[in-house]
């Protein structure tokens, strides 16, 4: 008899499936976000930069949030197509 399949580990597993194509812009992102973030407390006015992403993200998250809601306001309110 043949030995039984080892499993493979947890860290394989994250990158197993369908293979992706292209170069990956949202992992890049969030990895140069994350560094610039850490980047602003090296300098003196740090804690302000940083107090000023965090608004400027507040206030984008928000738009974002208004916008998604009137969109679909408008899709409740507006007659189906077709039939």
């Amino acid at each position: 008899m043949s030995s039984p399949k080892r499993r493979p580990g947890r860290l394989w597993l994250l990158f197993y499936g369908k293979q992706r194509r292209g170069f990956p812009r949202l992992l890049l992102g969030v990895l140069l976000g994350a560094v610039l973030l850490g980047l602003t407390f090296a300098s003196r006015e740090g804690i302000a930069i940083s107090n000023g992403f965090g608004l400027f993200f507040l206030l984008l998250i928000a738009v974002l949030a208004f916008g998604a809601l009137a969109v679909a306001i408008v899709a409740a309110l507006r007659p189906p197509r077709g039939r």
